[in-house]
């Protein structure tokens, strides 16, 4: 490797004075104090920000240089090479050689990653760590960083292939097989039938209808015990009404004040009577209505004694009888 100092100020153009631009500045400054302090991660970020806002030559040295003290190996030649590349247009013969110079140097300790693909289904899509890879790259050694990577294949109507693989050091040669994709099954042929279509067994049929009639009854025996309640203070209304008539026959203002109390009693009496009456008749009304709605469990009993019936032949050696049983 050629060893070269990297100066800021001999390999950073001059900083713009608003938006983007003084927001890379800010940012390249940052990322090289993290990296004089050691701290290579943050640093490597930073670098790629300041150089995604403002792309120049000496931030992707920077960011390179970065790159492989961090270990990165593959992502610093890259970027040396883009470098090189950058600094060729801005007429920097100086950048571009170092650039050159320190991506060649990084080449003969790449780790190498193939994949190859088997069986391209129609549509397949292939990607490494997230990132798609066109087909041209396949069976390619393609340079990675030392680390974990994932492969994952996908295309329609066919199942999803996905590995990860370590890649231990510098120089390793790994390969990934993308085996043949097969056919996803049915989504019909595995899905349940919705809960709410099932069909009610014969016994919560007949559940439902015992319990509606059950309801239906009490219900209607509380409506006619409320027309009793009205008949019996309709009586009682009567019998007032004719007790204050009595002290009082006339009408008019009464002296009486019993009469005038029977009076208002009898008035209380036949507002409770008419309530009672209507709530009665109300309540025969629905207990009616859901005894005579309820579902039959009719067949549920016919068919329980059919299959509680069995034909027992004798055991007595002496007739020819069978015995019947069952349960009803």
């Amino acid at each position: 490797m050629v060893a070269v100092s990297l100066a800021a100020p001999a390999l950073r153009s001059a900083p713009a004075l608003a938006g983007d631009e003084a927001a890379a500045e800010a940012l390249f400054i940052e990322a090289k104090k993290l990296a004089a302090s050691g701290k290579l991660a943050d640093a490597c970020a930073k670098f790629a920000e300041s150089n995604r806002l403002d792309r120049g030559a000496g931030t992707l040295i920077h960011l390179a240089d970065c790159y492989e003290k961090n270990g990165q190996s593959a992502s610093a030649w890259a970027t040396f090479k883009d470098a090189a590349s950058a600094a060729q247009a801005l007429g920097r013969a100086d950048w571009q050689k170092l650039a050159t110079q320190r991506a060649a140097a990084l080449e003969s300790k790449l780790a190498k990653l193939t994949v190859k693909v088997q069986d391209p289904a129609d549509k397949i899509e292939v990607t490494r760590d997230g990132a798609p890879t066109s087909s041209a790259s396949w069976g390619t050694p393609i340079p990675v960083d030392v680390g974990v990577h994932t492969i994952q294949a996908t295309a329609p109507s066919r199942t999803t292939f996905r590995t990860s693989i370590n890649v231990a050091k510098d120089g390793d040669r790994v390969e990934v097989v993308v085996p043949k994709l097969e056919a996803a099954p049915a989504a019909s042929a595995s899905a349940p039938p919705p809960a709410a279509t099932a069909p009610l067994s014969a016994a919560a049929r007949a559940d439902d209808g015992a319990g509606r009639r059950t309801v239906g009854f009490v219900v209607g025996g509380v409506g006619v015990a409320s027309v009793a309640v009205g008949a019996v203070t309709g009586l009682m209304a009567v019998g007032k009404n004719s007790d204050s008539k009595k002290a009082c026959p006339s009408d008019g203002a009464c002296a009486s004040s019993d009469a005038v109390d029977a009076n208002d009693g009898a008035r209380t009496l036949a507002l409770v009577s008419t309530i009672a009456f209507i709530a009665g008749g109300v309540g025969i009304a629905t207990g009616a209505v859901l005894i005579v709605t309820a579902p039959s469990d009719k067949g549920t009993r016919a068919a329980t004694r059919e299959r509680g019936i069995r034909l027992v032949p004798a055991t007595d050696g002496r007739s020819a009888n069978v015995t019947l049983r069952g349960e009803f």
